[in-house]
């Protein structure tokens, strides 16, 4: 990772048609792993020329699905507790994302 990186200079980035390649974010210059969409009210997407990206895309995906799978197998499917912990889990996703994708981080 590059430390002290203008946040202008990540916004350009960013911006550039040639860092997204069909739809998918992919910048070796950004230090991200995490990033807005072109869209950013849609949320946020991988920067996959970043070698931690697929482990960090494996790492999310258990993380969303592990603890209601887990609750499923205990039978607690359905439940008000299984909705809630769902919920909790997909609100830590958002602010783990939204922290990782800051540009004031570089």
């Amino acid at each position: 990772m590059k430390p002290g990186i203008d946040p202008k200079i990540l916004e350009a980035l960013w911006k550039s048609p040639q860092n997204w390649k069909w739809g998918v974010y992919f910048c070796k210059e950004d230090p991200r792993v995490i990033v807005p969409k072109r869209q950013k009210w849609m949320g946020w997407t991988i920067n996959f020329a970043r070698p931690s990206a697929w482990p960090t895309l494996f790492a999310l995906i258990l993380f969303v699905a592990l603890p209601p799978g887990w609750m499923a197998a205990r039978g607690l499917a359905n439940t008000p507790f299984w909705f809630g912990v769902l919920t909790a889990d997909v609100l830590v996703l958002c602010l783990i994302c939204w922290y990782l994708a800051s540009k004031k981080r570089y």
